[in-house]
């Protein structure tokens, strides 16, 4: 059966064994300076979430290993996305296995018109967020856009259920309407590989890990 795109997190990501890895958000800008010695800093588009993935070693007759080459083969074929999360932090800092979220469904209830802070609904009673905690939706259709966030300072939900005017970054994308079902477990963007996919040279009976980096896309 043939794989379908973007990649789910089951059939890709979720396969991958780490030695290490990050995952960090990509502002492109540009800095100038005047004759007075003035820095003038300005945003040359949209922020975006990057990363880089080493695989763990592995023996030539662990056939895992060859799964996971032959699945970056097929990511690294133009037109080929993948959904991928944080792996450092795939649950709020609060709840660091999921149990007290439960099977909550948080909404968003409520957006400022600064796109930068937000109301989330539906969580347990007095539930926390911390400040680094991640928060992720999609939006639109056709293609469905992929948003993730950091919060930028702790929340903690009301009796009902309601945390309230709480800033993320980057910016809350146009097209996100209250509503939307927000997740706080392992939020995913979806992204394509950089060309520079590197499977290196073994010796011996072990294989060097693949090392790959890559980069949000909305399409």
């Amino acid at each position: 059966m043939a794989l379908t795109y973007p990649l789910s997190v089951a059939d890709f990501w979720g396969k991958l064994r780490m030695a290490a890895t990050s995952f960090y958000l990509n502002e492109p800008q540009q800095i100038d300076r005047t004759a007075g010695g003035t820095v003038l800093k300005a945003s040359l588009g949209e922020s975006y979430w990057r990363g880089t993935g080493v695989m763990i070693p592995h023996r030539l007759d662990d056939l895992n290993g060859y799964e996971i080459e032959a699945l970056l083969s097929v990511v690294n074929r133009a037109g080929s996305t993948f959904l991928c999360y944080d792996t450092r932090k795939p649950y709020p800092s609060a709840d660091p296995d999921g149990s007290i979220l439960g099977s909550s469904t948080p909404t968003i209830s409520a957006l400022n018109a600064n796109n930068r802070q937000m109301n989330v609904t539906g969580l347990p009673s007095g539930y926390v967020l911390t400040a680094g905690d991640l928060i992720g939706w999609t939006y639109g259709s056709n293609p469905t856009r992929y948003t993730l966030h950091r919060i930028v300072k702790g929340v903690t939900a009301s009796g009902a259920g309601t945390a309230i005017g709480f800033e993320v970054a980057p910016f809350i994308p146009s097209g996100t309407t209250t509503g939307t079902p927000v997740s706080l477990i392992r939020p995913v963007v979806k992204a394509v590989l950089e060309p520079n996919l590197s499977f290196g040279a073994g010796q011996g009976v072990i294989m060097p890990g693949a090392q790959f980096s890559f980069v949000q896309t909305m399409r």
